[in-house]
């Protein structure tokens, strides 16, 4: 007897695969994650989050990125008012410029800005976004209104000097959007998505573990800790509301209510309980008793 691959012929219930994209993938990881999406209905949503729970989210993870790199798999990230969505598509076929192109004719005529696309496809929104005409058509309607002040009866230096500083910005506005494809004023994107908040969240907190846990959590209490917290804010998608800037300043703050809420359940703080001129019954809202004061 011999090794060999057994082939049967299949009527339903089967996938079919590009030969091409399954032998040129190197990590077995990828190879899965495609043929488990392409074994999928056309128009199954696909979800990270849903892949992270089935697989995990390191080989997903690992597997997204060859995929991506490969033109096997296209991420556009847009704006709907404060919130980032996104718009996912994989092919066993490696995706052409003009199937992208459309991609993104798609989400910008539905009104929506985009944020963000796969790196081999960013020249493309550089080229062809409509963020970018609305930028150079802001950025012209400023210097217009400016040159009109400048042109003016009492127009001064000063408005000179004005305009021209406002044509060196909005030059600079467009070069970033060719550049770094953000928004309309072509500042980068304030926040985060949610995946990176994630991350950088939990390495912030992390980064206080000696400074608050000893003395009151052990490692593997500090972890769940983390975990259920840095949990609970993504589900609030606050990773909307916080500023990159200032992700650290608000991981301190959470964990120090979490101390002031375990020490005084611990009886840690030492609490005055008499009023200096008058000793008066002490409520300790923590136990829910009134103590007597004496």
């Amino acid at each position: 007897m011999t090794n060999g691959i057994i082939k049967r012929r299949k009527t339903t219930d089967f996938a079919q695969i590009h030969n091409q994209v399954l032998q040129n993938l190197t990590d077995i990881r990828t190879i899965g994650l495609i043929a488990h999406l392409m074994s999928m209905p056309a128009d199954w949503a696909i979800k990270k989050t849903h892949l992270y729970s089935k697989f995990g989210r390191g080989p997903v993870t690992t597997a997204i990125a060859e995929l991506e790199k490969n033109n096997y798999w296209v991420h556009i990230t847009y704006r709907d008012g404060k919130k980032n969505l996104h718009y996912y598509q994989i092919s066993d076929s490696a995706f052409t410029a003009a199937e992208v192109s459309e991609m993104i004719k798609e989400v910008s005529e539905a009104g929506y800005k985009i944020t963000h696309i796969s790196e081999s496809f960013l020249h493309l929104i550089t080229t062809s976004s409509p963020c970018l005409t609305n930028g150079e058509e802001e950025a012209s309607s400023s210097v217009d209104f400016l040159k009109s002040k400048m042109d003016c009866p009492n127009s001064t230096v000063e408005n000179k000097q004005l305009l021209n500083k406002e044509k060196q910005r909005n030059k600079k506005q467009i070069n970033n959007h060719q550049t770094n494809i953000v928004n309309l004023q072509a500042t980068p994107n304030p926040f985060f998505e949610c995946e990176q908040f994630e991350q950088a969240l939990t390495t912030a907190c992390h980064a206080l573990y000696s400074q608050y846990a000893p003395g009151r959590w052990s490692k593997n209490s500090w972890h769940t800790l983390i975990d259920t917290f840095v949990k609970e804010t993504v589900e609030a998608e606050k990773h909307n509301q916080i500023p990159i800037p200032n992700i650290s300043a608000y991981a301190e703050a959470a964990i120090r209510n979490m101390t002031h809420a375990f020490d005084q359940k611990t009886a840690r703080l030492a609490i005055n309980k008499n009023i200096p001129t008058r000793p008066v019954p002490f409520y300790n809202w923590l136990i829910n008793e009134v103590e007597d004061s004496n």
